[in-house]
C-alpha cells in the first residue's frame, strides 16, 4: 500500500460525521469499495489527483468532488482542503438526485464556512 500523505478527515457536527454515515448507511458494500479505492488515491496523491477521480466544483471556492462510480451509480463526495488534508463535507448519489444536486453543494459550502470560522 502506498503512503497516505494526505489523510482524509470527516466533517463533524452535532455528534455526527455526515459523510461517514452516508457511506455506511446509504451505499452498498460494492459502492463503499469504490469510495475506498478513490479515497485511497486521494490520500496518496493529494492535490495532484485530477479528472476523472476529482473535479473542482465550478462556481464554488475551494470545493472539489471525489467522483467514484459503481456500475451506473455516480457517487459524489464533496470536500475541501484544510491544513493540507482533504475534509469530506457532503456525500450523495448523483443519479438518484437528478437536478437537486445544488442543495448538496450549498450544504457543503455552509459546512466549509463553519470550518473556516465564518
Amino acid at each position: 500500500m502506498a503512503e497516505r500523505r494526505f489523510p482524509i478527515e470527516y466533517y463533524y457536527e452535532n455528534g455526527k460525521h455526515p459523510v461517514a454515515e452516508f457511506i455506511i448507511n446509504v451505499l452498498t458494500p460494492e459502492q463503499q469499495g469504490a469510495v475506498k479505492k478513490y479515497s485511497d488515491l486521494l490520500e496518496e496523491r493529494g492535490p495532484v489527483l485530477h479528472s476523472p477521480q476529482v473535479e473542482k466544483l465550478k462556481g464554488y471556492s475551494r470545493l472539489w468532488e471525489l467522483r467514484p462510480s459503481f456500475w451506473k451509480t455516480e457517487i459524489r463526495i464533496i470536500f475541501t482542503w484544510r491544513n493540507n488534508r482533504p475534509v469530506f463535507l457532503e456525500g450523495f448519489i448523483e443519479k438518484a438526485e437528478g437536478k437537486k444536486t445544488r442543495r448538496h453543494y450549498e450544504r457543503a459550502r455552509k459546512r466549509q464556512a463553519k470550518l473556516d470560522g465564518f
